[in-house]
């Protein structure tokens, strides 16, 4: 029999597959539809193929969330391990139909308690919060107090990123803006970030570097942290180590993994894009 805790996400939270394994996490893979060709989102799509596609086709590559079917086989496979009650945690209900899905699969379970959480983030942002759940469940808390921590964190949580191009981003139709028209032929970077379910334009910068810099400096105004992680989709390997050598020297001490994040977010911010997922503090600023 397994523990009677157990902990489901989606593959879009971007969970490194050891941790998950570690912390028996069931991992539930999301559609990703590239030139034609439906895949899982299991880990096993060729990466390189994947890019190389991203800048071939003219329709971008979509995604779809698994039917409540199959979110209620997943429940049925943990019960019969032995769960007994299941914290689900789910990309932003904003973005994507997978919260939605899941709670209607919930409700049609019987075989134990499912507590399925809207984490209003995406990609590591809902790592980072699954990360600190399945935490709590090793040193053996209960449900409800996990559920009500995760809670407390999401308000807490946040991507701050910098993009190669935000038309991935605006034809993927999970943002109204888009870069003015001059902007985007000179090449100019969007600054974005993610928090309480939302993209949000936070401006433009010229270089991949500078981008960095506005990065640390928005994140030095939030102060301290409480788990912080690096991701990128294949960028300038220069620029993520200056950005590990910033943060570091802001944050001395402070492990901050270098994430190169799935297909599926990938797919909706392109290529070339840098930033990070945090959470802040208890004390810390919004």
């Amino acid at each position: 029999m397994g523990p009677r805790v157990r902990i489901v996400t989606d593959s879009v939270a971007d969970l490194p597959p050891d941790y998950a394994d570690e912390h028996q996490i069931r991992v539930l893979p999301v559609y990703l539809t590239v030139n034609g060709q439906t895949f899982l989102d299991d880990g096993s799509l060729d990466r390189d193929w994947f890019y190389g596609q991203l800048d071939q086709v003219s329709e971008r590559p979509t995604t779809a969330a698994p039917a409540p079917h199959e979110f209620q086989k997943v429940y049925e496979g943990l019960a019969s391990e032995g769960a007994e009650e299941i914290i689900a945690l789910f990309t932003a209900s904003t973005l994507s139909s997978l919260y939605n899905h899941a709670v209607i699969a919930a409700q049609q379970f019987d075989q134990g308690r499912v507590h399925v959480v809207d984490t209003a983030q995406v990609s590591v942002g809902v790592g980072l919060q699954v990360m600190a759940a399945a935490e709590m469940v090793t040193r053996g808390e209960p449900v409800a107090r996990i559920v009500e921590r995760v809670e407390v964190l999401r308000k807490r949580t946040r991507i701050l990123g910098v993009l190669e191009s935000a038309d991935y981003l605006r034809r993927s139709g999970r943002v109204r803006w888009g870069p003015a028209t001059m902007a985007h032929l000179l090449r100019i970077k969007p600054l974005i970030g993610f928090y309480d379910g939302a993209a949000q334009s936070l401006g433009r910068v010229r270089t991949l570097l500078r981008g960095v810099r506005a990065i640390v400096e928005r994140i030095s105004t939030i102060g301290a942290l409480e788990r912080l992680a690096i991701l990128h989709t294949r960028t300038n390997a220069e620029a993520v180590c200056h950005l590990q050598e910033c943060l570091a020297a802001r944050y001395p001490g402070t492990r901050a993994p270098v994430i190169d994040v799935g297909a599926v977010f990938a797919a909706h911010i392109g290529p070339g894009c840098l930033g990070v997922a945090l959470i802040a503090d208890d004390g810390a600023t919004s």
